[in-house]
């Protein structure tokens, strides 16, 4: 399955009522060992890939109404106005690397192909991190209350309930609750293993299984995101998501784009001994958040 189908039957799943334990599994399936699957950002926020020349402004039209017909009647016609709200401003990002031929040619460091893929796979890492480290500073306890919540040690149920309460009223729906898995697990006290808070929930031993590895669930009529953590590598160990945040978004609260295909840079340096091949690849992108009010940050200390 190539990466558009599996996007495809991601929205599929995501849309279909009953198909809850059907899209844990393909994205239990779908997530690599030491990375993430940024195609969360679309189930977070509005996505698309935009071509060099594409408008990077977000327009708004307005004037479309409708009205009470009265027969015999010359009824009104409303004028169309079309107002720009904002527009995307670009970031880019690069990710390089270089060996010398004598490493590669030894298979030390892998092949050139691993160390391509591997490079494909941190760029969208850093991505799904500029999204949530966006998203879930948007808001701090000084500048918003009704929008932050800190909580001692754990997640609670009447702190999680407040604030999809809190999503629904603003955004008209809560979108997704995410966090990682140690951030989430909690729910399971209060809620009958991911449920909708039913205490009599029975849970077949595939649902074990996805909550064994990480999986995606339902609490208060939410959809939950748990994130199983990942590290960068076993020597370093920086975790590649937060743990100390839960994010509640609601409906269109922001949209990522990026701009244009990933360029690539490959060469080999002749002038050391031994030489050296040099890959780089790079895109630019862009994130605008123009309903900040649907964002809820519940902070762990």
């Amino acid at each position: 399955m190539d990466e558009k189908q599996i996007k495809a039957a991601i929205a599929s799943l995501a849309k279909e009522t009953g198909k809850k334990e059907a899209l844990a599994e393909l994205l239990v399936e779908y997530i690599g060992a030491n990375h993430l699957a940024t195609d969360f950002i679309s189930l977070l926020l509005d996505t698309r890939s935009l071509n060099p020349g594409d408008m990077l402004v977000k327009k708004l039209r307005k004037g479309i109404k409708v009205h009470t017909l009265v027969p015999g009647a010359i009824h009104l016609r409303n004028e169309i106005t079309v107002t720009d709200r904002m527009n995307f401003v670009l970031d880019g990002a690069v990710v390089g690397a270089q060996a010398n031929l004598w490493e590669l040619e030894s298979g030390e460091i892998g092949t050139v192909d691993s160390i391509k893929t591997e490079m494909q796979a941190k760029l969208k890492d850093y991505y799904f991190g500029k999204v949530f480290n966006a998203l879930a500073s948007v808001w701090s306890v000084t500048n918003t209350p009704n929008n932050y919540t800190t909580v001692a040690t754990a997640i609670t149920a009447s702190v999680l309930k407040a604030a999809i309460d809190q999503i629904n009223q603003t955004t008209g729906g809560v979108r997704a609750v995410i966090g990682t898995r140690a951030a989430l697990t909690p729910v399971t006290t209060f809620g009958a293993s991911w449920s909708n808070g039913s205490a009599n929930l029975a849970v077949d031993d595939n649902i074990r299984e996805i909550m064994s590895t990480g999986w995606l669930g339902t609490y208060y009529g939410a959809p939950l995101i748990g994130l199983a953590q990942e590290y960068d590598n076993p020597e370093d160990y920086t975790p590649l998501i937060p743990d100390d945040k839960i994010l509640v978004i609601g409906n269109k609260v922001g949209e990522f784009i990026t701009y244009g295909e990933v360029k690539t840079q490959e060469w080999v340096n002749n002038e050391p001994i031994p030489p050296y091949w040099n890959y780089q690849l790079y895109q630019q992108f862009g994130l605008i958040v123009d309903k900040a009010a649907g964002i809820h940050v519940i902070k762990i200390t």
